[in-house]
C-alpha cells in the first residue's frame, strides 16, 4: 500500500464525512472541494482512457487531474450553478462508471462513456429540479457516505488505487466483502439524511433564481448584496 493510496484515503474520509453529515448546513464551503476531488478524478480518468495508462501511473495523469481539479473547484466556487449541475453530474458519473465495473469490468473506454452519458443526465435532471433541499441532503448524504467507505477501503488496503476512476459506487464492487461496503455506505447515509434534516429543520435554502458568485459581493434587487438570499423551504 502506497503513501499516495493513503493521502488520497484520508482525502476521501474526510471530504465524505463533511458531506455526510454537514453537507447541507455548509453547502457553499464544501462545493469548491467537491469540485476539485471530483474534477482531479474525472481529469486523471480520461488521460487513463485515451492512454490506454493505469489510473495515476503516470505523471501526466496526476498533472491533468490537478489541472482539472483546480479549474472546476475555481468553478464551483465562483458560480453555484455551476457546482450544483457539478455535484448532479458527479453523481451521475460514479453511478454510471460503478454499474459498467460491477456489470463489465473489462468494458474500457466504455465505461467511460456510460460515466459520461449517466452524467450528462444526472445534470439535467438537477437543473429541471432546481435541487429542492430534499434532494440537496440526500446526495450529499449518501454520495459522503460511499466517499467515506471508499476512504476506509483504500486505507485498509481492500482495494488499489487503481479503482478509484471507477468511481465511489464501483470502488468495491469486486472485493469479496463488496456486500458489506455498499451496505454500511446505505447505512451510513440513511444516518447522515436523517441527521442533516433534523439539524436543519426551519433553516432556509438559498433561490435557485440567486445563482450567484458567493466569494464576490453582488448587487441585488432592493438593495440585497449579500451572495445569495434565503427563502424558507
Amino acid at each position: 500500500m502506497s503513501l499516495e493510496t493513503i493521502v488520497i484515503g484520508l482525502i476521501a474520509l474526510a471530504v465524505g464525512a463533511a458531506f455526510t453529515f454537514w453537507g447541507f448546513r455548509f453547502f457553499l464551503l464544501l462545493l469548491p472541494i467537491w469540485g476539485f476531488v471530483f474534477g482531479f478524478i474525472l481529469g486523471a480518468d480520461a488521460i487513463t482512457y485515451l492512454f490506454g495508462d493505469g489510473f495515476l501511473s503516470t505523471t501526466l495523469s496526476w498533472v491533468i487531474g490537478f489541472v482539472v481539479a483546480l479549474l472546476f473547484a475555481a468553478l464551483s466556487y465562483l458560480y453555484y450553478w455551476f457546482a450544483i449541475v457539478w455535484i448532479g453530474a458527479t453523481a451521475g458519473y460514479a453511478l454510471g462508471t460503478g454499474i459498467m465495473a460491477w456489470l463489465a469490468p473489462s468494458a474500457g473506454i466504455l465505461e467511460f462513456v456510460i460515466g459520461l452519458a449517466l452524467a450528462a443526465v444526472f445534470a439535467v435532471i438537477f437543473i429541471v429540479l432546481k435541487l429542492p433541499k430534499f434532494l440537496a441532503i440526500a446526495f450529499t448524504a449518501f454520495g459522503g457516505a460511499f466517499a467515506v467507505m471508499s476512504g476506509i477501503a483504500l486505507i485498509l488496503g481492500r482495494v488499489p488505487i487503481a479503482q478509484v476512476h471507477q468511481g465511489t459506487v464501483g470502488m468495491y464492487v469486486q472485493d469479496s466483502l463488496s456486500w458489506v461496503w455498499v451496505g454500511a455506505a446505505v447505512l451510513l447515509g440513511i444516518v447522515g439524511f436523517f441527521y442533516q434534516w433534523m439539524a436543519t429543520q426551519g433553516t432556509a435554502f438559498v433561490a435557485y433564481s440567486d445563482y450567484r458568485n458567493p466569494g464576490m459581493a453582488s448587487e441585488a434587487a432592493g438593495g440585497d448584496d449579500r451572495g445569495t438570499r434565503e427563502r424558507p423551504m
